[in-house]
């Protein structure tokens, strides 16, 4: 059973999430990623979204009821420091270059 509160998982980078995932309970069906293809979780990418997918993710978001945490606003002059940023693996949310 996965600790409270982790119902779902997705792995952005290699399979180290999925298997923390895994280990703590969470079902296959609830896990995806975008960066590897490992036996008995979906990958997720651009290629089999559903219809309106966006729109709905898009109303989430604006509604309040999906949360995308933001560790750092670049403007495009800074890329290189973002980029910089998110090489590193230890960024705890998204990385927003703003043009």
């Amino acid at each position: 059973m996965a600790p409270a509160g982790v119902t779902a998982v997705m792995d952005l980078h290699g399979t180290d999430t999925v298997q923390a995932a895994r280990e703590l309970g969470v079902p296959d069906e609830r896990i995806t990623t975008i960066a590897a293809q490992v036996d008995g979780i979906t990958p997720a990418n651009g290629a089999d979204a559903a219809p309106g997918a966006v729109e709905e993710i898009a109303g989430l978001v604006a509604a309040g009821r999906l949360r995308l945490p933001i560790a750092a606003r670049f403007p495009v002059e800074q890329i290189r420091a973002a980029v910089e940023l998110q090489a590193g693996r230890h960024v705890h949310g998204k990385v927003v270059i703003d043009f």
